[in-house]
């Protein structure tokens, strides 16, 4: 390691603890003089009064070299030269590293990941491009598309058409129909990354990914055979992602041990799922009992329930997604979604059937809290939780669905065809 980077990194830690220079010599047992020449970059150190600074200062010896080798060096200097427009100064990398490790870090790991992004941005367009299996099926689907408008131009250019012909021709729209749904379905698996796979390497929320790889449902955080922290221990995640992690899994058990699953099962089923009147029943606020219906064990007698939340600005911050509702890890979703009509309506729960442009129905209840108390002068901050279901007739009468607000939602305005919409802010991409 360098000089400079062992110097600077005691003075900062030092300064940190805001120690004198004069009380961590005494302490060390060395001259207040010998330790100003190591603090600047004059004079090296021996292994006993590294040792007996580290002592004093209360930290790990290999805390002053943490961070400190050539690799993150080499890292940060990629970075700079990623972006030659920005004159950075990478003569001084290595006193940036001891100054400011943590900083040099996040550039390292930021530069990681969008190296890793570009490079799979470049795989899939390879794939695209050369990939005989996606070849094939763009052919076979403009097959499709073609058959089916013929067939349809057919059907409706008013001229009668005989009823056996005419039963040949809405069977063979059926089955041209049929044939495209299950080769854009082919063409989204064989492109679309699993859920199986590592989360580590890109930018999923770890908790998310290790609550998607539990089916949303840990049971033994459920039952209390295991804490929070044992179980994130476990993962062998970094630092900062185990943190993370850990504040996630706490609030999951958090929610288990107000709401044990088999009492909350069995208040659910009487109350017909109706969240506001379980949040009175059991006495807990109504975004906990959200929270516990996002968080059921899959069986046939229990409905689905998906789950999104944003914070104050709408940026989607997490997801539970169903099978049939995909939601956006980035960015926003349709601005006509209930959820972001609670942020104008803090505390006031929000009830409402959603209709996708794909034609699946989905019962929504929706509600805005604060998260930090008032301060004067200051907004506060907000969260919203949406969560939402498709398997509403398992408790849901004819008549109370009937009586339901219907919202005509899309997913993104990118890939909403509902052309009419007044709520649209971006072009159809997929006309």
């Amino acid at each position: 390691m360098s000089r400079s980077l062992l110097g600077t990194r005691i003075r900062e830690n030092r300064r940190s603890k805001k120690i004198s220079q004069t009380e961590l010599a005494k302490q060390a047992g060395i001259s207040a003089s010998y330790l100003n020449l190591i603090e600047h970059n004059r004079r090296g150190i021996g292994g006993k009064t590294l040792l007996a600074l580290a002592r004093v200062l209360k930290v790990d010896p290999r805390a002053f070299t943490e961070g400190a080798d050539q690799a993150l060096v080499g890292r940060v200097n990629q970075a700079a030269a990623a972006t030659p427009t920005i004159a950075c100064e990478v003569d001084k990398t290595e006193e940036f590293i001891a100054r400011f490790h943590g900083f040099a870090r996040l550039i390292g790991r930021q530069y990681d990941r969008a190296k890793a992004q570009d490079e799979a941005l470049q795989a899939v367009s390879d794939q695209m491009n050369s990939d005989p299996f996606f070849s094939e099926a763009m052919h076979l689907m403009l097959t499709n598309i073609t058959t089916i408008k013929s067939t349809a131009e057919i059907l409706s250019d008013g001229e009668a058409v005989p009823d056996d012909l005419k039963e040949r021709f809405l069977s063979n729209l059926l089955n041209e129909t049929e044939r495209l749904a299950q080769t854009a379905t082919d063409v989204l698996q064989h492109f679309e990354p699993s859920t199986q796979s590592d989360g580590a390497a890109d930018d999923t929320a770890p908790t998310e990914t290790i609550l998607e790889k539990n089916d949303f449902f840990i049971e033994q955080i459920e039952g209390n055979f295991i804490s929070p922290y044992d179980y994130v221990a476990r993962l062998k995640l970094s630092k900062p992602d185990e943190n993370e992690a850990l504040d996630a899994l706490t609030s999951y058990s958090s929610i288990a041990r107000k709401l044990p699953i088999d009492t909350f099962l069995k208040a659910a089923k009487q109350q017909s799922y109706n969240p506001i009147a379980l949040s009175q029943i059991l006495d807990v606020s109504l975004n906990v009992v959200l929270r516990r219906l996002a968080y059921l064990p899959k069986h046939d007698d229990i409905p689905r329930f998906g789950m999104l939340e944003c914070d104050g600005s709408g940026a989607v911050i997490f997801r539970k997604q169903l099978p049939t509702l995909s939601l956006p890890r980035y960015g926003s979703a349709c601005p006509l979604w209930p959820i972001y009509r609670s942020l104008s309506q803090p505390l006031q729960p929000i009830k409402a059937f959603i209709n996708t442009p794909t034609g699946e129905r989905f019962l929504t209840y929706s509600i805005t809290r604060y998260v930090d108390q008032n301060n004067i002068g200051l907004p506060s901050r907000t969260n919203a939780i949406m969560v939402f279901t498709p398997d509403y007739e398992m408790f849901l009468s004819k008549p109370e669905i009937a009586l339901q607000t219907n919202l005509a939602v899309g997913l993104q305005c990118s890939v909403c065809p509902r052309d009419n919409c007044a709520a649209r802010r971006a072009k159809y991409l997929l006309q």
